[in-house]
Parts: structure tokens; C-alpha cells; sequence
């Protein structure tokens, strides 16, 4: 049977693209999905096997709702990532003038990244957000009004619209990483891997030093972190979750002894998976251990 992946939809969005880079063409069904929300659920039902949400971009950050549906309400794994250079463009319909646009659709993250490009060039006009570029693509399609959207050439080309500006983005190195979620099967074997990377969500006690000796675990285990974010645990103010990514495989020795380490210091320790650096050469590891 054909494998399924969901991905933000539309198609025509990044999310779609970084999809067919992931899957490289090897059979996996992509099912496009309207929100980041839907994809979690969908997996989280069993109805589509995996999903890929964006997580962070390179210029505005870490994408809170993501991280916010891995904190709270789902409890599902990372089983992948992958990284994809961003360029947006102004796209309007065939015939249509700039200074005939009366609004522009878009996501927030996308219209974020082209900030200074809207300030300069449209201070007055409106900026609507939707749930994905291509989503903005397909309603200025589908509409008689002097609409704009900012979205990819992909659905431009998919829905018939025309790129009037390209490369608005405000930061040539614009990159958005997505990750691979799925309900990881337990009881895999461990292969040894390299260039891997684990996800963890820890719940840290409002005390001081709390961050300091959990992260202080990580150097005397000579672990690289790549990614620390911070979230609201939802409880008191004060409170947070830290999302971590560090290098090195969960089953690794020293990732190991660092992790029992949290253990005794942290209120809660999720590790949301460990697989393969988007830059490494490992195989994907679907094993799910728990402290």
C-alpha cells in the first residue's frame, strides 16, 4: 500500500515543495491538508501515515503554532526535517496593474518576511492573512476584485497567476525548515547512525539556576545544542517548556547519560524523536524511548 503524507495545503505552497524533496519521488502519496492544525490531526488519527509542518524560518522564527500542537495537544514524534530555501514573490492576475491592487493575501509568516518590499511599496494597502500562500494564491484567482497575493511561482503557474514582482522577500538567505511528523512505531532496532539530531521538550521548574544546570548537562557531555526555544507552559506566568534540539542520537551513550541527567533536574522530559540531520547522511529512526 502506497504510503500518505499531508502537508499544508493548497497545492502550490513551500510546505508541498519541501514534500516532494523530502519523498524524492518515491511513491509516497502527498495529500494536501488547510491547516497545520489538520495535518497534526490527521496523523494523529492514522488516516494519512505522516505529515510535514514548517517549524522555524531562517528571518521571523519559530512558527508557534507547531510548536504549540507538539507541546499540547498531540502527543506525535519528529521523524524528520527538512530545509528549504524561501523565495516569495507578488503575484496578481493576467491584465491586472499595480496600483490597481486594493489588498494582499498571504500567510503571516510570508507577508513577515517581505515586510520592508509592502512598507515601501504598499504602506496603505491592506494585508489579509490566510492559512497558507497558496491559499492566498487560490482566492486572487478565484476573484474579480484588484487582489494581490504572496506566494511561490509554483502556484502562480498552478492557479494562473502572473508574478509581477519577484524575490520581495527582505533577507536574500531566507530558509523555512520543515519537520516530518508521524506516530512512531516502537520496538525498532537501534543502528548506529551519524549526523543525527534529537528533538526534546523540557518542563523546567521556576527555580533559579533551573536552565543553567539543565543545559549544563549537555556541556559536560560534550553535546552541541542547535536549537533552544522557549514557550509558555500554560500554567502560571513563569513557567516554560523549552524546546531543544541538540546533535547526536537519544541511544548514544553520551546523549544518553545526558538525558538521565535532565531527569533528576527537570519537572517533565519529552524527547520528540531523534532522526536525521537535514545535512547528514542517516537513516530515519522511528525507535520510541522514553525517560
Amino acid at each position: 500500500m502506497k504510503n500518505k503524507m499531508a502537508y499544508l495545503g493548497p497545492r502550490g505552497t513551500f510546505c508541498e515543495e519541501a514534500a516532494l524533496h523530502y519523498t524524492n519521488n518515491n511513491g509516497c502519496e502527498l495529500v494536501p491538508y488547510p491547516s497545520i492544525e489538520s495535518v497534526f490531526s490527521a496523523v494523529n488519527r492514522g488516516e494519512i501515515d505522516s505529515g510535514i509542518v514548517p517549524i522555524e524560518n531562517s528571518c521571523e522564527g519559530a512558527v508557534n503554532q507547531t510548536l504549540d500542537l507538539l507541546a499540547y495537544e498531540y502527543n506525535l514524534k519528529i521523524s524528520g526535517e527538512v530545509f528549504l530555501p524561501v523565495k516569495q514573490n507578488l503575484l496578481i492576475r493576467p491584465g491586472q496593474e499595480l496600483k490597481e491592487i486594493s489588498c494582499i493575501f498571504s500567510h503571516p509568516q510570508a507577508l513577515a518576511q517581505c515586510r520592508r518590499y509592502l512598507t515601501v511599496n504598499f504602506k496603505d494597502i491592506e494585508l489579509i492573512d490566510v492559512a497558507s500562500t497558496a491559499e492566498a494564491v487560490r482566492q486572487v484567482a478565484n476573484s474579480a476584485e484588484p487582489w494581490a497575493a504572496v506566494g511561490t511561482e509554483v502556484a502562480a503557474q498552478t492557479y494562473g497567476l502572473e508574478v509581477i514582482s519577484s524575490d520581495i522577500q527582505d533577507l536574500v538567505n531566507n530558509e523555512t525548515r520543515f519537520i516530518i511528523i508521524s506516530q512512531c512505531a516502537s520496538g525498532a532496532s537501534y543502528l548506529p547512525i551519524e549526523n543525527a539530531k534529537t528533538s526534546l521538550l523540557l518542563y523546567l521548574l521556576n527555580i533559579p539556576g533551573a536552565l543553567f544546570h539543565a543545559l549544563e548537562q549537555f556541556y559536560l557531555h560534550d553535546i552541541n545544542l542547535s536549537k533552544i526555544e522557549s514557550r509558555p507552559a500554560q500554567t502560571r506566568i513563569g513557567n516554560y517548556l523549552f524546546f531543544i534540539d541538540i546533535e547526536g542520537h537519544q541511544l548514544e551513550p553520551r546523549v544518553k547519560e545526558a538525558l538521565n541527567g535532565l531527569k533528576t533536574l527537570a519537572h517533565d522530559v519529552r524527547i520528540l524523536g531523534s532522526y536525521p540531520s537535514a545535512t547528514g547522511r542517516a537513516n530515519c529512526l522511528n525507535d520510541d524511548i522514553s525517560l
